[in-house]
């Protein structure tokens, strides 16, 4: 149980942390286009992201969090997911600074397309 209540932390901080990313004044479930919706590899790999983020706090960690969301992202069709999990993974090996830019962007990402915590049940 400890792992589901990091994981609905981390998600409440996402939407704390991203909440302007995600007001688009548009419901991206209602959007035609559907690269602006979260497909089912996108969502894996922010569910992974929420998952494993806390815990990320070593630069071997992050660089593992990186390979196992980009496992996902790399086959997404969802608008950034790829790009934004390849950043990830450059990010995971800069320094502290890198890390936390490209994962709030990834972050934010996965919020914008219509990432919650109840996709991490």
């Amino acid at each position: 149980m400890v792992r589901g209540r990091q994981v609905l932390v981390f998600a409440a901080g996402l939407v704390a942390g991203g909440a302007l990313a995600g007001c688009t004044g548009s419901d991206p479930v209602a959007v035609a286009d559907p690269a602006a919706r979260l497909d089912e590899s996108g969502t894996f790999a922010c569910t992974d992201f929420a998952a494993g983020y806390q815990e990320a706090t070593a630069k071997s960690a992050r660089v593992d969090l990186a390979d196992k969301v980009n496992k996902w992202a790399r086959t997404s069709t969802s608008k950034g997911i790829k790009s934004g999990g390849e950043k990830l993974a450059k990010g995971a090996n800069g320094g502290d600074e890198a890390w936390t830019v490209s994962a709030d962007a990834f972050s934010a990402q996965c919020l914008a397309l219509g990432w919650t915590a109840d996709d991490a049940k």
